[in-house]
């Protein structure tokens, strides 16, 4: 290995026993925690950069803006520092510190913005405010926006490089995918990689938030997710869409870590939720994979694992 660069993805594939469908259904989790900074938002982070890079967007020495729930900033840090630019990553106060002490630990700057309900409940306001407050940082000369709401190499990093060790870990044994909306660029190269293969995909949305479901937007505790319509989303991709509640997927959540041993995030309890309803929906025949969307450290200021 040359670089902490090349430890990005090719992560295990799990499968859950204590926490599985109770149908007998097989639920596997891709295990995205184990990713250098902790996250799914790793290989993001990566294909953003190295799609600027080739099509000569950024030079040595500029500066790279982003807004974060906390994990893409983290790995922006990361990519950015490896690769020798400097990362400026915009946060709203509603999410939790840890988040903040790890970009600040891999070298990025931080600019931390007041949040509309204050922690830990996020809403669609708060990403919009992010949203802005970094595109008028990133207008300022030797600054570039990787603006992951509409980044173009998202959906295809996920594609080549998701979708097929999906595909290629269950030896073509998978019959379906489900996973949380953030950017939805997951979801989407994902979709793009094995719904042709006759692959069932559902996306999963706050409870109380579901703007994708045409409900009205509002507060909600699985950091990562916007409860928004994002830009990336396109319902043609998806086969469902599954609202998740703040505390099913909290008790989800708790349950991985001492059941399984998976020392995961909000939204992995809320993405094995959604994964047993799909098994309820598909029949214990079929083969879930799911992800471990990023590790439980960047939560310990908050539930389940705060007293």
């Amino acid at each position: 290995m040359q670089s902490i660069l090349d430890s990005i993805g090719n992560t295990p594939l799990l499968r859950l026993h204590r926490c599985a469908p109770a149908n007998g259904a097989q639920l596997w989790l891709k295990l995205e925690n184990l990713n250098p900074t902790g996250s799914v938002k790793d290989r993001m982070a990566l294909a953003m950069i190295e799609g600027a890079e080739r099509d000569s967007l950024i030079s040595a020495g500029d500066t790279v803006v982003e807004y974060t729930g906390g994990s893409t900033g983290p790995a922006l840090g990361l990519v950015c520092g490896a690769k020798g630019y400097r990362a400026l990553i915009v946060i709203a106060d509603c999410f939790t510190e840890e988040r903040i002490q790890l970009m600040r630990a891999l070298g990025a700057d931080v600019d931390v913005i007041p949040s509309v309900e204050g922690p830990p409940k996020v809403t669609p306001q708060d990403i919009q405010n992010m949203v802005d407050r970094a595109a008028e940082l990133a207008a300022q000369a030797g600054h570039y926006a990787t603006d992951q709401f509409n980044n173009p190499y998202i959906i295809p990093g996920h594609r080549e490089r998701l979708g097929r060790e999906i595909w290629e870990q269950t030896e073509g044994r998978v019959t379906a995918f489900c996973h949380g909306m953030g950017t939805a660029g997951t979801v989407m190269g994902v979709s793009e990689a094995l719904r042709p293969r006759g692959v069932f995909i559902q996306a999963h949305e706050p409870a109380s938030s579901p703007a994708i479901s045409g409900g009205e937007p509002g507060p909600f505790l699985i950091q990562g997710w916007t409860g928004m319509v994002m830009p990336h989303w396109d319902p043609e991709k998806v086969d469902h869409v599954e609202p998740i509640g703040d505390e099913e997927a909290i008790e989800m959540t708790l349950r991985l870590a001492r059941e399984e041993g998976v020392f995961a995030g909000i939204s992995t309890g809320a993405n094995v939720v959604g994964a047993h309803r799909l098994a309820e929906r598909l029949g214990p025949a079929s083969v879930i994979v799911t992800l471990a969307a990023d590790t439980g450290f960047k939560y310990m200021s908050v539930r389940p694992y705060a007293s």
